[in-house]
C-alpha cells in the first residue's frame, strides 16, 4: 500500500483506493503514449492510415516485431515504406476505389 506522503492515517479506505486507481491510470496513459509514439499495430495501420490487408502482406512481409503483448511495426519503418513509389501507387488506387464507392452511394 502506498504511503501517501506520511499521512495515510488521515484518509479513508475509499479515498486511498481512489488515489491508487488514479495513479495506476496515470502510469497507464504515460505507457500508452510512449508505446504509440514508437509502434503501430496492424489495426492502427488500417484505421489510422487507410492501409489494407493486401498492402500489409505485400509491403511489410516479415517486418512485424514483438512490441510487448502484441506484434507491431516500428513507425520509422512505416514512414520509409510510405515514401516508396510502390506504396504511393497502391494507396492512390485505394483512394480512387473509395471515392468511386462513395459516388455510387
Amino acid at each position: 500500500m502506498p504511503y501517501y506522503n506520511g499521512k495515510w492515517h488521515r484518509y479513508s479506505e475509499s479515498e486511498r483506493r481512489e488515489y491508487g486507481r488514479q495513479q495506476r491510470e496515470l502510469r497507464s496513459q504515460e505507457w500508452k503514449a510512449k508505446w504509440h509514439a514508437r509502434w503501430i499495430s496492424k489495426t492502427g495501420l488500417k484505421q489510422e492510415r487507410n492501409w489494407t490487408d493486401a498492402m500489409i502482406k505485400q509491403l511489410l512481409v516479415g517486418k512485424e516485431e514483438n512490441a510487448g503483448k502484441i506484434n507491431a511495426f516500428r513507425r520509422t519503418l512505416i514512414a520509409r515504406v510510405e515514401k516508396t513509389k510502390k506504396f504511393q501507387v497502391a494507396m492512390a488506387e485505394r483512394v480512387a476505389k473509395q471515392q468511386k464507392k462513395k459516388q455510387k452511394v
